[in-house]
Order: structure tokens, then C-alpha cells, then sequence
């Protein structure tokens, strides 16, 4: 694998660089890798979600039937708690 050095980096983008590397938790050299491939096209920035997409999934007709079956309890009003 080749290596590249480069000079004279402007501090605001060294502090960027640090920046991001520390909230990813990966190293900078890492950190400057993935820039570069986002840069040039190579890779395609992670996109962060806002919500639980990555956990849901869609249910066949049997699991949405038990899942129904399982939740009806919470459709049901209990007339003490309301007195």
C-alpha cells in the first residue's frame, strides 16, 4: 500500500480531521482514508438516520396476526382507572 505525506495542513481543517476522527472513534490516518474515498467518490458517506429503520423489518401476514393477537389487550379501556 502506498503512502502519502502531506504538508502544511490548515490548522482549522487539522482541527476538523481530529475532530471527526475522536467522534467516530477511529484514527485519523482511518479518518483521512474515508475523506479522501468520500472526496473522490469511492465511497459513499454513512448516512445518519433518525430512526430505528435499521431494527424494523416487514412482517409476514402470520407474525402481524400474532403481533395483533398479543396488542389487543391495549385497545381495551379499563373503566375503574378512569373513574
Amino acid at each position: 500500500m502506498k503512502q502519502l505525506t502531506l504538508r502544511d495542513i490548515p490548522e482549522d481543517v487539522e482541527k476538523e480531521i481530529r475532530k471527526i476522527a475522536r467522534k467516530s472513534g477511529t484514527s485519523i490516518n482511518k479518518t483521512v482514508q474515508r475523506l479522501l474515498r468520500e472526496a473522490l467518490g469511492i465511497e459513499h458517506p454513512i448516512e445518519q438516520k433518525r430512526d430505528l429503520s435499521d431494527f424494523a423489518r416487514i412482517w409476514n401476514e402470520e407474525e402481524a396476526t400474532e403481533f395483533k393477537k398479543a396488542t389487543a389487550g391495549f385497545e381495551e379501556i379499563d373503566e375503574e382507572l378512569w373513574k
